[in-house]
């Protein structure tokens, strides 16, 4: 089998650019950047075969869903901006050798994956500082994840008091960060170009010179994420856990069926090898001391079922 992934940016730039090939469940395959329907169809067209799957943006970064607009058998849904903030998670997290909690990280953007990065590294405990253009948008990202995180004392506006022990933008724009954001940094820190061009030059110069770390973020952090969702659509054995069935008389749910009061719960619809329990109807497992008698008997007679046919 074959991949042939292919994506679209919030940039505007070209409508149609070859990327560096990606390396997908082993294999080298093909990596496109398109922003124009026309050149999505063309590319379809020519490559469309049994063996190709095409792994299409869902994303609607330029008003147009990839996966959506085309009518192939052969294709996976995937999200760019998911993967790309793994890998800046995944960056920090080495960098700081697995340990980021109390550590005090810089934010520059307010858009989708600046967001999300922004929850993530809060849900490791980090203090998290949120910077950007818009004042107002920055405020409503603040407000949110105020919201949605667990501790909301760790989620800051960004201002010239911050001190920062590492600093990621996410924007769509050239060279926005200027030199004096050198100003926030503490010793060593972490610079993490994740819009990819958002640093000036002077910044990058500055930064080197005081010993900072300077990187721009490579997706390929995350590959081992991707694979496994890809392999996860194409290989899924939850279809042989997910069902209903009747074993010895006795309704039996497994695999995040909801049971019915009462209904005997198993560890897998094909080839089960054991009961769970009786459901109490609302999405939960009774509690043994709790089973009636017949109860008791629907788990003896489907467990014993069980391990005779096993």
């Amino acid at each position: 089998m074959n991949y042939i992934t292919v994506s679209t940016t919030s940039k505007h730039k070209k409508n149609f650019l070859k990327l560096p090939d990606k390396l997908i469940l082993g294999r080298i395959s093909p990596n496109y950047l398109i922003n124009d329907l026309n050149s999505l169809r063309k590319l379809i067209n020519d490559n469309n075969s049994f063996n190709n799957i095409f792994i299409l943006d869902v994303e609607k970064k330029q008003n147009i869903s990839l996966y959506d607009v085309v009518d192939l058998k052969n294709k996976i849904d995937y999200k760019p901006n998911d993967l790309t903030m793994e890998a800046a998670d995944l960056s920090i997290l080495n960098y700081f050798e697995n340990n980021i909690s109390g550590k005090n990280v810089g934010i520059y953007g307010t858009g989708n994956i600046a967001f999300k990065i922004a929850l993530r590294l809060s849900e490791r405990n980090a203090r998290v500082h949120i910077f950007g253009r818009k004042q107002r948008k920055i405020k409503v990202c603040i407000d949110a994840l105020e919201q949605v995180t667990f501790d909301k004392e760790l989620i800051h506006h960004g201002d010239k008091d911050s001190r920062l022990d590492s600093f990621v933008s996410f924007v769509s724009a050239d060279e926005v960060i200027s030199s004096d954001y050198n100003n926030l940094l503490k010793d060593n820190a972490l610079c993490l170009d994740g819009g990819i061009g958002n640093f000036s030059k002077e910044f990058i110069s500055t930064a080197l010179e005081n010993g900072h770390d300077v990187r721009r973020l490579d997706v390929r952090q995350s590959q081992e994420i991707m694979d496994g969702y890809i392999n996860s659509r194409l290989n899924s054995q939850f279809s042989q856990i997910i069902g209903r069935d009747i074993i010895n008389n006795h309704p039996v749910v497994a695999g995040g069926i909801m049971g019915q009061d009462g209904q005997v719960i198993i560890d897998r619809i094909v080839k089960p090898t054991r009961v769970i329990g009786i459901a109490n109807g609302i999405g939960g497992v009774k509690n043994e001391s709790d089973l009636s008698a017949e109860e008791h008997i629907k788990v003896r007679e489907v467990q014993s079922f069980i391990e005779q046919n096993s």
